[in-house]
């Protein structure tokens, strides 16, 4: 299973215009056995949410075969594309134009400039494109990484055209970036196997985070844009949260069992989206969950 930023991009000699017609929302709410949650996702898989960096009104949920957009803060959704294999393991939103947005996975990286009416791909110099993390710097918009499946980690200080390889021996199994600023940049990464693991120096050295107590697989990161020394993380003994940076977690109080994707509004603190996954691979539903204190308490209400 492929599981999984936002960001100002500079990409040249765009290709391949896709342009895909929005239809009706997918979504319905269901009274019984969703917990409260705001919306129900049915879609092949469950990757990446992202907010708008000026409205925490819109928000973006990527899985295996496209991307989504709510309007009214994950309660509806509609398709922007619908395309097998259109992989959006990570989305990201530029903060300098909302209307610019990464998306990156399993053997996909493009780049819309209209909310994701229309996807292009974006030029550029990577090894691969079997990318299992990506990230944007919250400091420097140019400031990109991308983990490519069989080369490890990469960066670009130029939107994207061009990357270079990083020295850090980050285990291959990472599914999940988050890059919090600083200088040098500050990471996080998760591992299926391996846990958090943190980077104080741009992604050159990584060191082990203890989250839960016992926790081996990292599912899902995000840090808050206003204050990024609080980041949210999911792995599998439950969904928590750090305010200095890492050094100490708190488990939160959270109505799913797991949570696959998250997502922390630049525009308004507080305010965080998560979806947690039921079922099985016969019959999967996606639940999406808004706090609007922090993660403090989960509901519907928006």
């Amino acid at each position: 299973m492929h599981r999984k930023g936002w960001v100002w991009i500079g990409v040249s000699a765009l290709v391949v215009v896709l342009v895909v017609v929005a239809v009706p929302t997918l979504t319905r709410k269901e009274s019984s056995g969703t917990n409260g949650a705001l919306a129900v996702l049915r879609t092949a898989d469950f990757h990446s949410l992202a907010f708008s960096p000026v409205d925490a009104r819109i928000v973006y949920f990527g899985h295996h075969n496209g991307a989504m957009q709510s309007e009214d803060g994950g309660r509806t959704w509609r398709q922007l594309v619908d395309r097998r294999n259109f992989d959006a393991m990570a989305l990201s939103v530029a903060s300098a134009n909302p209307q610019q947005i990464y998306l990156a996975g399993h053997n996909v990286f493009q780049v819309s400039a209209d909310e994701g009416r229309s996807w292009q791909p974006v030029q550029h110099d990577l090894p691969g494109t079997d990318i299992h993390g990506f990230a944007t710097s919250l400091d420097d918009p140019n400031r990109l990484f991308a983990f490519v499946v069989g080369h490890g980690l990469l960066t670009s200080n130029d939107g994207g055209a061009t990357w270079r390889r990083l020295t850090g021996g980050l285990p291959a199994d990472i599914m999940s970036l988050a890059a919090a600023g600083g200088t040098p940049e500050t990471l996080y990464a998760g591992s299926m196997n391996s846990g958090l693991l943190k980077s104080t120096d741009g992604g050159e050295k990584w060191s082990r985070v203890a989250v839960g107590p016992g926790s081996r697989s990292v599912t899902a990161l995000a840090v808050d844009p206003s204050n990024p020394r609080t980041v949210f993380a999911a792995d599998d003994t439950g969904l928590y949260n750090t305010t200095d940076g890492g050094a100490t977690w708190r488990k939160l109080v959270f109505p799913g069992d797991n949570a696959v994707a998250l997502a922390v509004a630049p525009s308004q603190p507080g305010v965080v989206l998560a979806i947690t996954v039921r079922g099985d691979q016969n019959g999967r539903t996606g639940l999406v969950y808004r706090s609007e204190d922090g993660g403090q308490t989960w509901g519907g209400s928006q």
